[in-house]
């Protein structure tokens, strides 16, 4: 490049000497030595003669400017198409795209399947769990999803030894393709089986989770420092994600101290459980966390009703800067309230979801330890309360928040939905259908219908469903109007109040 920038201005400087002579009307005096020998310097004819010089010259020095400066041209766009630097797109189109402050979270209960669903969903071609989950892909999808999970995925690889909740908690990599597959991008595992089959198992599974690009809350395998940092960035919205457990277990005891830092565990008490808390979500906002999300297990099956350590707990949540609390532990669907708190003088609100349920289970409860161990002289009350814990952990619910920034510069919650959850049994599948005995469906999308839906092998089934619709719109109605059921119909989903779907 250089050689060719030097060869034209040499060019130049040839065509300036060539004008020189072309114009020399004193070249004759230029060799007077031959004066008087018959060598007398004789005037030159020039190619020129009779045209104006001065014209003639400012003609060219406009052609010669004119040609340099596209020869430049020609050089800077060869340098920028050889390495030289181009503009970023977002510089060129600075304020176009601006983040639009608004984004969407579902959450999800727990995924736990029982040894007969897990059974179900082995083919011969190998563990298949997406028939069972599928239509909840309607329900979960958000900008951030969160599901939960009791137990461990694939601990020791190619799905060996794979059982279910009431067996090892040890669940085929197919249920984790699954859940993927329904956009869950978070599990919180923080609960009493995240460590069912030892530490290892533990690590493993959060590996496996990775694997399907799903994230653990309330465990690491890496820096415990680190177990409640997560900070997700949507649409220009900083969402914090924090977990706890505070139930205890036999599988907890007997890891060592060290193991035991790897999950964020608590005494249950709200003391320290909001303390705990609260130094977590100082540091997700120093993280730039503008929007706090905290789940918690607080509670065991039989648990029918808000605990105490719930109702005391929640409140202390809420004023340590948590803008959503889900509960997790329980198999059956609670209470949902609303809190506030005051926030650098703004008056700032705070969902709290008791507990969501089973999104993905068949679990059962037998009543109490002493009745279950002996099964005799159980009381016709204790029957009662056994046969509605039951039918209690057939349905859950799942939620969707619309949250967005305020005028003010708040991010907060702008509207909540709700969606009830119904889990198919069927029951007279035979063998070689074993993969369509369970599914587990939004319940209002079928409750309306004049004739039983072909999804149900019998009206016992649609019942059951329609049971579970109305015992969650139920539970949804205590929020004074906050939660709005999610309806569906014939697959278009439709917003509406939650009276309008009452049965």
């Amino acid at each position: 490049m250089k050689k060719l920038i030097r060869g034209v201005l040499g060019w130049l400087a040839s065509v300036a000497v060539v004008f020189n002579r072309m114009f020399n009307k004193g070249d004759a005096a230029a060799n007077p030595a031959g004066k008087g020998t018959g060598n007398e310097a004789r005037p030159r004819r020039r190619l020129v003669d009779g045209v104006d010089a001065d014209r003639f010259t400012r003609l060219c020095v406009v052609l010669a400017i004119g040609f340099v400066s596209l020869l430049g041209a020609v050089l800077i766009a060869v340098s920028l198409h050889s390495g030289g630097r181009r503009i970023p797109l977002a510089e060129e189109d600075a304020g176009s795209a601006a983040p639009s402050g608004r984004l969407t979270i579902s959450f999800g209960g727990n995924i736990m399947p029982s040894q007969d669903m897990v059974d179900a969903a082995l083919t011969d071609s190998g563990y298949q769990f997406h028939n069972a989950l599928s239509e909840l892909s309607e329900v979960m999808a958000a900008d951030i999803t969160v599901a939960g999970l009791c137990g461990q995925v694939d601990a020791y690889g190619k799905e060996k030894n794979a059982g279910g909740f009431d067996r090892n908690k040890n669940y085929p990599d197919a249920l984790a393709s699954a859940v993927s597959e329904l956009g869950v991008q978070h599990i919180f595992g923080a609960n009493q089986h995240a460590f069912a089959n030892g530490y290892d198992a533990m690590c493993a599974t959060v590996t496996n989770l990775h694997m399907h690009s799903m994230s653990m809350i309330g465990l690491t395998t890496t820096d415990p420092q680190k177990i409640n940092a997560r900070v997700v960035r949507v649409n220009g919205v900083s969402v914090g994600l924090a977990g706890y457990n505070c139930a205890d277990s036999k599988d907890y005891d007997a890891l060592t101290d060290e193991q035991k830092t790897y999950i964020a565990q608590t005494l249950p008490n709200a003391d320290e459980i909001a303390e705990r808390a609260a130094g977590d979500i100082a540091r997700l906002k120093s993280s730039g966390a503008e929007f706090i999300v905290v789940c918690i297990t607080w509670g065991g099956r039989g648990t029918v009703a808000k605990s105490e350590l719930m109702k005391q707990t929640a409140p202390k949540l809420a004023q340590a800067g948590a803008d959503v609390i889900v509960g997790y532990g329980p198999c059956v669907t609670l209470d949902a309230e609303i809190l506030t708190r005051e926030e650098n003088g703004v008056s700032k609100e705070c969902y709290v979801f008791y507990s969501l349920g089973c999104l993905f289970g068949d679990n059962t409860y037998s009543g109490s330890q002493k009745s279950s161990d002996t099964q005799k002289n159980i009381s016709e009350e204790e029957k009662k309360k056994i046969s509605k814990i039951n039918a209690a952990m057939k349905r859950s619910m799942t939620v969707t928040l619309s949250v967005a920034r305020g005028k003010n510069g708040t991010v907060s919650v702008e509207s909540a939905g709700y969606s009830p959850i119904y889990i198919i049994r069927n029951a007279g599948q035979g063998e070689e259908n074993a993969h369509l005995k369970y599914m587990a469906v939004p319940a209002a999308k079928y409750v309306s219908a004049e004739e039983r839906p072909a999804i149900f092998a019998d009206d016992a089934q649609w019942k059951g469903c329609k049971e579970a619709f109305t015992a969650i719109c139920a539970i949804a109605d205590k929020t004074d109007g906050r939660l709005v059921l999610r309806q569906y119909d014939q697959g278009e989903e439709t917003v509406s109040d939650p009276a309008d779907g009452k049965i």
